[in-house]
């Protein structure tokens, strides 16, 4: 779920994008019983790694790009379906801070943003939100090349964690917007159940034991199925 594929930009402990670019990336979506949802994206600290004229220009293709709305967030807004209802500059001299708000009106458009990936030499992602009574389901499935294996290293410390997040971090949330979760593989779930975050390590962890594909979910239940 970069789905950004937010399972894409999760799996990355520092966001580097084109032209030597990093940034901390903040992404909520909050999903309604029916599967329609809204998307927030805040990016903040965006900065070149280079010094001089390359991360300047860097920046400045970033800054173009943004403004066009042709940037990868708007791209995948706009393909699965969905509509872009705000994009602002918060910070516009570097370090950059931008901020996206999208509708996603649907299960379906929220099914086609939460999947990316059509070569079957990259990871595949595909998202499905399914309904049972009063029960909610958004699975993501990971399907993963030939060869495929995450680096064979032992489980970050706490300490490589903070080094890691000191450099650029991406965080993604999924808030449901009735109901309590009730379980899921690859999120953390807060104390109060209504929202959970993605879990980067406990994904590296699955891929490892699951050469071909791994399933994550959220599932929860309806206080009211009404």
């Amino acid at each position: 779920m970069t789905m950004r594929g937010i399972i894409a930009a999760g799996l990355m402990p520092a966001l580097l994008l084109a032209g030597c670019v990093v940034r901390d990336e903040v992404v909520t979506l909050t999903v309604r019983p029916d599967g329609s949802a809204d998307l927030v994206v805040f990016h903040t600290n965006i900065r070149a790694t280079e010094e001089g004229p390359k991360g300047e220009e860097a920046l400045q293709q970033y800054a173009v790009a943004f403004d066009a709305r042709t940037s990868g967030d708007f791209e995948r807004i706009t393909r699965a379906g969905g509509e872009v209802t705000e994009a602002r500059w918060v910070r516009k001299d570097p370090p950059y801070t931008t901020l996206i708000t999208a509708a996603l009106p649907d299960a379906a458009t929220l099914e086609r943003y939460g999947s990316t990936g059509e070569d079957d030499g990259e990871i595949r992602v595909r998202t499905r939100f399914t309904s049972d009574g009063p029960v909610r389901r958004l699975t993501t499935t990971l399907h993963l090349p030939d060869g495929f294996r995450p680096p064979d290293e032992e489980p970050r410390t706490p300490e490589r964690i903070q080094a890691d997040r000191a450099n650029a971090f991406s965080e993604t949330r999924v808030v449901v917007t009735l109901g309590r979760i009730t379980g899921a593989r690859g999120w953390t779930v807060a104390p109060d159940r209504r929202s959970a975050l993605l879990a980067p390590d406990d994904i590296t962890a699955l891929l490892r034991d699951r050469p071909e594909s791994v399933e994550l979910f959220i599932e929860w239940e309806l206080d009211d199925p009404s």
